[in-house]
């Protein structure tokens, strides 16, 4: 297989047209963290983002990052430290930027600072037959415009190549604790309603991990409030999570609900549940029953639950807006060379 390294704007263009001349169906590759997330795609090259790993522009002041997309998440967290601020997207060091937006990953925190994709304040994109386009705004003020930059956030790299963003960052916290209790996912849900402003409650088997950040007073109160509603051990400056039970197994689901039906989301004995969310990483074995009767829990909750990491790719859940999707995929990549059937639908379907 052929791999392309691009190390400007103009590389990728220039590589996506000639795909187009030629034919070659392209895989977008970052930090390889999350290829597995989206169905088998037969491609004929990679199209390598890393070399694009360049701080465009960062005040510190202005909350605002402006990086190309290979750049690694252990270098914009080294570069944003140095201001006092983080972009909260608790991924691997070695994944990118890019990597993380385009498959919609999630954060533990999310809770507390909701989607990354709302993050993304702009975004250059070189579409699937060529075009550089901008979209979005560096000043974080409402813009008119189509949101192509929110729209390419989990798009799995079948509409684009995102090049370069602009983040909205944010200070990092004064201090940081984890009260772990021993329960389930009811105590984890009377815990997101009793203690405000947390900034994770996650539930995994037999145990919850309650995560604040902010200033040491405001911690003292939300810490004395959780304990009231269960005893807990303390930690100050600890890793979170402490633990991912689901990252042991080959398999890891990554399952959406409604929050009131989180519970559908929960089997086995692997897994770890975001309460107030919706959201539940599930590890599982190798068995393709035990990946469908939980897709099939998922799916009667109104939910999805695509694979992250190992094999089973999206499942056949219907997704919103299938024509309207299709018709992006047309106007984005006619031609269809970018990582073609990888995504939620496909201009053929």
């Amino acid at each position: 297989m052929d791999l392309i390294h691009p190390s400007t704007k103009a590389d990728v263009v220039d590589a996506i047209r000639d795909a187009n001349a030629t034919g070659q169906r392209l895989l977008v590759v970052g930090g390889r963290r999350h290829l597995d997330k989206g169905n088998p795609s037969e491609v004929d090259a990679e199209l390598w983002t890393t070399q694009l790993d360049r701080l465009v522009a960062y005040e510190p002041a202005e909350m605002i990052a402006v990086v190309e997309t290979g750049m690694r998440i252990g270098e914009l967290e080294r570069i944003l430290a140095e201001g006092g601020q983080e972009w909260p997207s608790d991924a691997p060091n070695d994944a990118t930027v890019g990597g993380v937006i385009a498959s919609g990953a999630s954060s533990p925190r999310r809770l507390r600072f909701g989607a990354l994709r709302d993050t993304v304040l702009e975004a250059e994109i070189v579409t699937g037959d060529g075009r550089l386009v901008r979209s979005g705004a560096r000043t974080v003020k409402n813009v008119t415009g189509y949101d192509l930059h929110k729209l390419v956030a989990g798009s799995l790299g079948t509409l684009g190549v995102i090049v370069q963003v602009a983040l909205k960052v944010r200070p990092l916290p004064r201090a940081r604790r984890t009260l772990r209790f021993e329960g389930d996912l009811a105590l984890a849900k009377e815990l997101v309603d009793a203690v405000h402003d947390s900034t994770s409650v996650l539930a995994t088997p037999g145990a919850v991990e309650l995560r604040l950040e902010g200033w040491p007073e405001e911690m003292e109160e939300q810490t004395t409030i959780a304990r009231r509603v269960a005893p807990a051990t303390l930690t100050d400056d600890a890793p979170f999570p402490s633990d991912r039970p689901w990252e042991a197994m080959p398999i890891v689901v990554e399952a959406s609900v409604p929050p009131s039906m989180l519970d559908a989301a929960v089997v086995g004995e692997a897994w770890g549940a975001l309460p107030g969310v919706g959201l539940a990483w599930v590890g599982l074995g190798t068995s393709n029953g035990e990946l469908g009767e939980l897709r099939d829990r998922v799916r009667t909750a109104g939910g999805i639950a695509p694979v992250v990491r190992g094999t089973g790719g999206l499942g056949d859940a219907s997704v919103a807006a299938p024509k309207v999707q299709r018709r992006l995929k047309e106007a984005f990549d006619p031609n269809g060379i970018l990582a073609p059937g990888r995504g939620w639908v496909s201009a053929e379907a």
